[in-house]
Protein backbone atom coordinates (compact mmCIF):
# COMPACT_ATOMS: atom_id res chain seq x y z
CA UNK A 1 0.00 0.00 0.00
CA UNK A 2 1.54 3.78 -0.99
CA UNK A 3 2.72 5.75 2.20
CA UNK A 4 -0.29 8.40 2.72
CA UNK A 5 2.55 10.81 3.96
CA UNK A 6 4.35 10.29 0.90
CA UNK A 7 1.60 11.43 -1.51
CA UNK A 8 1.36 15.47 -2.66
CA UNK A 9 -0.52 17.59 -0.44
CA UNK A 10 -3.50 19.01 -2.49
CA UNK A 11 -6.04 21.77 -1.63
CA UNK A 12 -9.86 20.72 -1.90
CA UNK A 13 -9.84 21.90 -5.89
CA UNK A 14 -7.38 19.24 -6.14
CA UNK A 15 -4.12 21.45 -6.43
CA UNK A 16 -1.49 20.64 -4.59
CA UNK A 17 0.18 23.11 -2.08
CA UNK A 18 3.05 23.29 -5.07
CA UNK A 19 0.75 24.68 -7.38
CA UNK A 20 -0.89 27.16 -5.13
CA UNK A 21 2.90 28.57 -4.36
CA UNK A 22 3.46 28.77 -7.96
CA UNK A 23 0.36 30.57 -8.48
CA UNK A 24 0.74 33.05 -5.87
CA UNK A 25 4.18 33.69 -6.67
CA UNK A 26 3.35 34.32 -9.98
CA UNK A 27 0.73 36.92 -9.08
CA UNK A 28 3.02 38.77 -6.82
CA UNK A 29 5.60 38.84 -10.11
CA UNK A 30 2.64 40.43 -12.05
CA UNK A 31 1.26 43.11 -9.43
CA UNK A 32 5.24 44.41 -8.89
CA UNK A 33 4.75 45.00 -12.89
CA UNK A 34 1.41 46.31 -12.39
CA UNK A 35 1.26 48.55 -10.06
CA UNK A 36 3.92 51.06 -10.94
CA UNK A 37 2.63 51.67 -14.18
CA UNK A 38 -0.65 51.81 -12.74
CA UNK A 39 0.49 54.33 -10.31
CA UNK A 40 2.48 56.23 -13.41
CA UNK A 41 -0.97 55.81 -16.21
CA UNK A 42 -2.88 57.90 -13.10
CA UNK A 43 -0.11 60.31 -12.87
CA UNK A 44 -0.14 61.44 -16.95
CA UNK A 45 -4.66 61.85 -16.15
CA UNK A 46 -4.51 63.53 -12.81
CA UNK A 47 -1.30 66.12 -14.70
CA UNK A 48 -3.28 66.31 -18.05
CA UNK A 49 -6.35 67.37 -16.04
CA UNK A 50 -4.59 70.07 -14.21
CA UNK A 51 -3.27 71.93 -17.61
CA UNK A 52 -6.69 71.53 -18.90
CA UNK A 53 -8.10 73.46 -15.75
CA UNK A 54 -5.55 76.41 -16.63
CA UNK A 55 -6.97 76.40 -19.92
CA UNK A 56 -10.54 76.34 -18.23
CA UNK A 57 -9.90 79.39 -16.22
CA UNK A 58 -7.69 81.09 -18.48
CA UNK A 59 -10.71 81.48 -21.31
CA UNK A 60 -13.20 82.06 -18.15
CA UNK A 61 -11.65 85.11 -17.14
CA UNK A 62 -11.44 86.42 -20.87
CA UNK A 63 -14.87 85.39 -21.32
CA UNK A 64 -15.97 87.48 -18.26
CA UNK A 65 -13.76 90.78 -19.26
CA UNK A 66 -15.48 91.21 -22.50
CA UNK A 67 -19.01 89.93 -21.18
CA UNK A 68 -19.15 92.98 -18.09
CA UNK A 69 -16.95 94.97 -20.55
CA UNK A 70 -14.09 95.17 -17.38
CA UNK A 71 -10.40 93.73 -16.78
CA UNK A 72 -10.31 90.38 -15.05
CA UNK A 73 -7.15 88.79 -14.08
CA UNK A 74 -6.12 85.28 -14.23
CA UNK A 75 -3.22 85.27 -11.53
CA UNK A 76 -1.24 82.03 -11.05
CA UNK A 77 0.42 81.75 -7.42
CA UNK A 78 3.31 79.44 -7.62
CA UNK A 79 3.90 79.00 -3.71
CA UNK A 80 0.32 77.37 -3.36
CA UNK A 81 -0.37 76.44 -6.96
CA UNK A 82 -3.44 78.25 -7.07
CA UNK A 83 -5.35 80.46 -9.64
CA UNK A 84 -7.35 83.76 -8.75
CA UNK A 85 -9.73 85.25 -10.93
CA UNK A 86 -9.61 88.88 -10.07
CA UNK A 87 -12.60 90.96 -11.05
CA UNK A 88 -11.49 94.56 -10.82
CA UNK A 89 -14.68 96.24 -11.16
CA UNK A 90 -13.30 99.06 -12.77
CA UNK A 91 -15.18 101.77 -14.96
CA UNK A 92 -15.77 100.27 -18.14
CA UNK A 93 -15.86 103.62 -20.00
CA UNK A 94 -12.33 104.13 -18.77
CA UNK A 95 -9.07 102.65 -20.36
CA UNK A 96 -8.23 99.02 -19.14
CA UNK A 97 -4.58 100.02 -19.32
CA UNK A 98 -5.12 102.02 -16.09
CA UNK A 99 -5.61 98.86 -14.26
CA UNK A 100 -2.09 97.77 -15.03
CA UNK A 101 -0.84 100.83 -14.09
CA UNK A 102 -2.19 100.83 -10.99
CA UNK A 103 0.62 100.72 -7.79
CA UNK A 104 -1.46 98.22 -5.85
CA UNK A 105 -2.25 96.27 -8.96
CA UNK A 106 -2.91 93.41 -9.13
CA UNK A 107 -5.01 94.04 -6.02
CA UNK A 108 -6.86 97.58 -7.51
CA UNK A 109 -9.44 98.93 -4.97
CA UNK A 110 -12.97 97.64 -5.20
CA UNK A 111 -11.21 94.23 -6.89
CA UNK A 112 -12.94 90.76 -5.83
CA UNK A 113 -11.88 87.68 -6.05
CA UNK A 114 -14.34 86.10 -7.85
CA UNK A 115 -12.86 82.22 -7.92
CA UNK A 116 -9.83 80.52 -6.24
CA UNK A 117 -8.50 77.12 -7.55
CA UNK A 118 -6.13 74.78 -6.14
CA UNK A 119 -4.36 72.87 -8.82
CA UNK A 120 -3.48 69.87 -6.46
CA UNK A 121 -6.78 69.31 -5.56
CA UNK A 122 -6.93 67.00 -8.65
CA UNK A 123 -4.50 64.32 -6.62
CA UNK A 124 -1.19 65.80 -7.95
CA UNK A 125 0.55 67.27 -4.59
CA UNK A 126 2.03 70.41 -5.13
CA UNK A 127 5.42 68.91 -4.92
CA UNK A 128 5.39 67.09 -8.28
CA UNK A 129 3.69 70.00 -9.99
CA UNK A 130 6.16 72.35 -11.76
CA UNK A 131 6.20 76.03 -12.96
CA UNK A 132 8.70 75.79 -16.60
CA UNK A 133 10.57 73.40 -18.35
CA UNK A 134 12.21 70.34 -17.86
CA UNK A 135 15.51 69.83 -18.79
CA UNK A 136 16.34 68.20 -21.82
CA UNK A 137 13.46 70.02 -23.81
CA UNK A 138 12.89 72.60 -26.25
CA UNK A 139 12.76 76.02 -24.71
CA UNK A 140 12.14 78.10 -27.92
CA UNK A 141 9.22 79.79 -28.45
CA UNK A 142 5.98 77.80 -29.08
CA UNK A 143 4.47 77.39 -32.90
CA UNK A 144 2.55 80.18 -32.17
CA UNK A 145 5.41 82.48 -31.55
CA UNK A 146 4.97 82.57 -28.01
CA UNK A 147 7.98 81.99 -25.19
CA UNK A 148 7.73 81.24 -21.88
CA UNK A 149 6.38 83.79 -19.53
CA UNK A 150 8.51 84.01 -15.90
CA UNK A 151 7.17 84.26 -13.09
CA UNK A 152 7.15 88.00 -10.56
CA UNK A 153 7.48 87.25 -6.59
CA UNK A 154 6.68 83.69 -7.58
CA UNK A 155 3.14 85.04 -9.57
CA UNK A 156 1.87 85.43 -13.32
CA UNK A 157 -1.10 87.85 -14.06
CA UNK A 158 -2.92 88.01 -16.94
CA UNK A 159 -4.64 90.74 -17.42
CA UNK A 160 -8.19 90.54 -19.59
CA UNK A 161 -9.22 93.72 -21.29
CA UNK A 162 -13.15 94.36 -21.99
CA UNK A 163 -12.47 93.36 -25.74
CA UNK A 164 -10.62 90.22 -24.73
CA UNK A 165 -7.16 91.18 -25.43
CA UNK A 166 -3.82 91.33 -23.34
CA UNK A 167 -1.53 94.58 -22.84
CA UNK A 168 0.90 95.96 -21.39
CA UNK A 169 0.97 99.15 -19.79
CA UNK A 170 1.36 101.15 -22.90
CA UNK A 171 -1.43 99.16 -24.72
CA UNK A 172 0.52 97.15 -26.73
CA UNK A 173 -0.38 93.20 -27.47
CA UNK A 174 1.80 91.24 -25.59
CA UNK A 175 1.96 87.20 -25.22
CA UNK A 176 2.07 84.91 -22.68
CA UNK A 177 2.58 81.19 -21.98
CA UNK A 178 2.69 79.23 -19.07
CA UNK A 179 4.26 76.25 -18.53
CA UNK A 180 4.08 72.99 -16.50
CA UNK A 181 5.44 69.51 -15.88
CA UNK A 182 5.14 66.97 -13.15
CA UNK A 183 8.72 66.13 -12.23
CA UNK A 184 7.54 62.57 -11.66
CA UNK A 185 7.29 61.78 -15.28
CA UNK A 186 8.73 65.19 -16.81
CA UNK A 187 9.10 64.89 -20.29
CA UNK A 188 5.57 62.80 -20.23
CA UNK A 189 3.72 65.41 -18.79
CA UNK A 190 5.49 68.58 -20.19
CA UNK A 191 2.51 70.96 -21.39
CA UNK A 192 1.75 74.96 -21.85
CA UNK A 193 -0.92 76.65 -22.32
CA UNK A 194 -0.34 80.06 -24.40
CA UNK A 195 -1.77 83.71 -24.96
CA UNK A 196 -2.40 85.60 -27.95
CA UNK A 197 -2.28 89.07 -26.27
CA UNK A 198 -4.22 90.72 -29.91
CA UNK A 199 -7.06 88.33 -29.99
CA UNK A 200 -6.38 86.90 -26.16
CA UNK A 201 -6.64 83.56 -27.90
CA UNK A 202 -5.64 80.62 -25.49
CA UNK A 203 -4.12 77.63 -26.79
CA UNK A 204 -2.86 74.03 -25.10
CA UNK A 205 0.15 72.48 -25.91
CA UNK A 206 1.76 69.28 -25.20
CA UNK A 207 5.40 67.98 -25.73
CA UNK A 208 5.79 65.41 -28.03
CA UNK A 209 8.97 62.95 -27.70
CA UNK A 210 8.50 61.71 -30.84
CA UNK A 211 9.19 65.12 -32.59
CA UNK A 212 10.74 66.79 -29.48
CA UNK A 213 8.56 69.83 -29.29
CA UNK A 214 5.55 70.98 -28.42
CA UNK A 215 2.19 70.39 -30.32
CA UNK A 216 -1.36 71.86 -30.03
Amino acid sequence: MRNAALAPQSSHDGFSVVDMMVVLALLGVLSALAIPQLIGQRRLIRSSAIYREVLTQLRFARQQAMTQRQVFTFQYVNSTKQILIIDHNNNPDASGVTVLTDAAYPNTAGSVVVSSISLSSGGVPTSELTYGIPAGLPTGALADGVSRTGLSSGQLNISFQPDGSVVDINGNPVNRALFFYNNKAASHTASAVSVLGAAGRVKLWRYDESVNRYVE
